[in-house]
Order: C-alpha cells, then sequence, then structure tokens
C-alpha cells in the first residue's frame, strides 16, 4: 500500500514538473498566437496530476473509512444502493396520461425494500436475513405488478401508444433491484459455506432468483453463469424501455412519441423467461443427482456394515 502511494505521489510530482516550464513559457511568449499550445500542454498535464491525486485521496479515505466501520464494501455498497432507491424516482412522469414523477421517499414498497437491504447486512439480524430478502423480493415484484396493472387503466391505455410495464420504471427501483441481487448472492454464498447439507426448499427458494440455488447447493461457478445471462436479459429489457426524456419531448406538442412495435421488449422477456427456466432445470438435476448420489453411498454403507458383522 505504501509503494502505490509513494508511486502516485511521484507520477503527480512528475506530471507537475512537466507542466511547470510549459506554463512558464507560455508567460514569456503569450504575445505570441501560437503560444496557446503551450499553455493547452500545461494544463492538460496540471489536470492529469489533479486527477491522479483526487484518485489517491478518494482510495486513502475509503480504505480508512472501512477499517473504522468495520463492514466490507459489498456492505457498504448494498447500504448506498438502499439509500439510492430512496432518494431517486421509481416511476417517470407521463404528463398526457397524468401520470406524475413518483420519488422512493414517497413510495412505501420503497421503504420496504430499504428496511429490508438494511436489515440484510445487520449482523444482530442475522436470524432474519431469509425473511427480509423475501419480504423486499416481493415488494419489487409487486411494484412491476402495479406498473403491469397501470399500463392497464383509462389514463395510458387510451393513448395512441403501446406502453409496456418497465416504460413506466424508473432508476430507484433498477437500484434497488441491484442491492437485492447483490444480497442474495452474499447470502446463498454463506449459506453454502456452512457445514450442514443443503435443505431442498431452500434451494427451491432461491432458485427463483436465476442461478442462486445452485450457488446455496455449493455450484458458485455455475450458479453465477446463469445470473449473469439474466443480468443480460434484464439490461436488454431496461434498455429496450422508453425513457422519461422522450416522453417529455413530445409533450411539448401535446402528443405521444411516435408508436413502434414492442417486439424488442417481448424477446428480452422471454430470453429471461428462458434463462430462469434453464435455472430451475438444472437446480432440479443437481438435486437429483445429489439424491441419487445420497441414496448410493447409503447401499454402499449398509452393504459395508453388513460383511463386517458377517466377519
Amino acid at each position: 500500500m505504501q509503494d502505490g502511494s509513494n508511486s502516485v505521489r511521484n507520477l503527480v510530482i512528475g506530471m507537475l514538473l512537466v507542466a511547470a516550464p510549459f506554463a512558464l513559457a507560455f508567460f514569456l511568449t503569450r504575445n505570441n498566437p501560437n503560444s496557446e499550445v503551450l499553455l493547452i500542454i500545461a494544463v492538460f498535464c496540471a489536470g492529469l496530476a489533479l486527477v491522479f491525486a483526487m484518485a489517491s485521496g478518494l482510495q486513502q479515505v475509503g480504505g480508512i473509512a472501512l477499517r473504522l466501520s468495520g463492514r466490507s464494501s459489498r456492505d457498504i455498497m448494498i447500504v448506498g444502493l438502499a439509500v439510492l432507491a430512496v432518494l431517486t424516482p421509481w416511476t417517470i412522469e407521463i404528463a398526457l396520461g397524468h401520470l406524475p414523477r413518483a420519488f422512493g421517499w414517497t413510495n412505501p414498497l420503497a421503504w420496504v425494500v430499504f428496511v429490508g437491504l438494511l436489515l440484510s447486512v445487520m449482523h444482530s439480524a442475522r436470524p432474519y436475513h431469509g425473511i427480509a430478502l423475501a419480504v423486499t423480493g416481493a415488494a419489487l415484484v409487486a411494484w412491476v405488478g402495479w406498473a403491469a396493472w397501470m399500463v392497464t387503466t383509462p389514463g395510458l391505455s387510451t393513448l395512441k401508444f403501446t406502453f409496456t410495464p418497465v416504460d413506466l420504471i424508473s432508476t430507484g427501483w433498477y437500484a434497488a433491484l441491484i442491492g437485492w441481487v447483490i444480497t442474495v448472492d452474499a447470502f446463498a454464498s454463506r449459506r453454502a459455506r456452512e457445514p450442514e447439507r443443503a435443505p431442498a426448499r431452500e434451494a427451491w427458494l432461491l432458485a427463483l432468483v436465476p442461478g442462486e440455488g445452485l450457488v446455496r447447493l455449493g455450484f458458485g461457478g455455475r450458479g453465477r453463469i446463469w445470473m449473469a445471462a439474466a443480468i443480460l436479459a434484464v439490461a436488454f429489457i431496461g434498455i429496450s424501455a422508453i425513457n422519461d426524456s422522450e416522453f417529455a419531448y413530445w409533450a411539448q406538442f401535446n402528443t405521444m412519441p411516435p408508436d413502434r412495435g414492442r417486439l424488442d421488449v417481448v424477446i428480452a422477456a422471454g430470453a429471461l423467461a428462458l434463462v430462469l427456466l434453464g435455472s430451475w432445470i438444472d437446480t432440479w438435476r443437481t438435486l437429483r443427482r445429489r439424491a441419487m448420489m445420497g441414496d448410493w453411498l447409503a447401499r454402499v454403507t449398509a452393504r459395508s456394515r453388513g460383511g463386517s458383522g458377517q466377519a
């Protein structure tokens, strides 16, 4: 750590030493129209030195904060995402549909997610981590259900535009989703390291999140491949959504954006469903293989004991 700090310090000093002669040359020749090139080089070097210095300082401050808090960087990230979920909007504004922008602090489900994520990083609440994650996940699903219901209401369904639920969901929900997925993965990984055999019921409950049932069973690599595929599908769904700036732009002309086919959203949602199905099949095969292996070991043990008794 000390060697890294010294390297950054030497780099900053070196960039300032490079910038100094160019700055001096500019002041000496500032009446020359071409002297601006010298100023640009000096400002560039000085700015680069400032960026490296700020990055180094933030790294050291962050390290000190982590040591003082006694928390892992993952826990701090989850808390940050929980706070972000409360402070940012959960829905966009569609003026012609009379749908206002709703921030997290005005949404009861956002507060449920906030409390659930905070409980999931508290050591004193470890016996309730599973319940907190289940309630948080239910709140996230409930918000998607609310958005699906909203697109069928007269305020939006009568507009000449093909809405999908993802069009209404904004930044706060995505921040909460990211925090929840990170927390579920941490919970499954921690449970997988425990010596007790993973109950099939718990593996199936975690399998509601693609790949996490496999992580609970100790197959972290395979489980996170399914998780990565699901994240990619959700990212495509989010990219396919119509953003609020487009709705706001066309609202100035008292009209909706040009209607378009939403096949991209349907394809991305179908891909997510296929990933979830594939994850479930993989989890079922893993549990079945484990059961078969357990039966085989039981028979071998019984035969071994029978042979020992006859001897």
